[in-house]
């Protein structure tokens, strides 16, 4: 608002300049009127930076969130859970494709220029193109990923995607605690789903239903998502 205002004064001001010195003295030119008009708004718009609010920061710690090409793999993230423990995303078919520890007293990152190359101790790796699929019925089918996005929250890193077959579209929500966990569990995940049909299951990629310990909301295990409450997945 307060822009605003300078502007229209400064506007007022130029008129009346130009209608003055057109007036008072015919020797000025119109040239004249224009420099003067320009160091206003030049003013105006100095003084218009200055009342700017400062830039937010990105919404990423670079020591949490690597946004950089994981271990040669185009689109994927990297996201530190506890002080040594990280997990690799492979963006295009909403899965983790490897967690590692990394070594003491170091970040478990090797970055260079574009890219990072994990370095430590692997934990997990899916080396496959296992994909997430819906099981309806007798039948089951692969689902096509849309990676919607990741948000740094206070407490947790969260990732987002979009599951479909046909006309049926799944959100896919996980949720990385940034805290540690114990060292029974070594990592834990958290993933919910909106949109799923009540009767239809979601399947996560073979790799991961066979080495991490899926569990629902009543802390019963499973191999399957189903319903909106959060599962919880561990590496044991």
């Amino acid at each position: 608002m307060a822009t605003l205002s300078i502007l229209r004064v400064l506007r007022t001001t130029c008129t009346e300049v130009a209608g003055t010195m057109l007036m008072h003295s015919d020797r000025l030119r119109l040239h004249g009127v224009v420099l003067v008009c320009t160091l206003l708004l030049s003013v105006h718009s100095t003084v218009a930076r200055a009342a700017e609010p400062a830039a937010e920061p990105l919404p990423f710690a670079a020591d949490t969130i690597s946004r950089l090409s994981l271990d040669g793999k185009p689109r994927s993230l990297a996201v530190r859970q506890g002080t040594d423990i990280w997990l690799g995303y492979d963006l295009e078919r909403a899965a983790v494709f490897k967690t590692w520890r990394a070594p003491q007293g170091k970040s478990g990152l090797a970055k260079s220029g574009f890219t990072t190359r994990s370095t430590g101790q692997a934990l997990f790796e899916d080396t496959t193109q296992a994909v997430w699929e819906l099981r309806r019925g007798e039948s089951t089918v692969p689902l096509k990923v849309r990676y919607l996005g990741c948000s740094h929250r206070k407490d947790h890193v969260e990732l987002r995607w979009e599951l479909r077959h046909d006309a049926t579209a799944i959100k896919l929500y996980e949720r990385v605690e940034q805290a540690g966990v114990s060292a029974a569990d070594r990592v834990a995940r958290e993933l919910r789903v909106d949109e799923l049909p009540p009767d239809d299951l979601l399947l996560p990629p073979a790799p991961v239903r066979e080495m991490w310990k899926i569990q629902d909301e009543k802390g019963t295990s499973t191999s399957a998502l189903r319903g909106a409450g959060w599962h919880r997945l561990t590496l044991p």
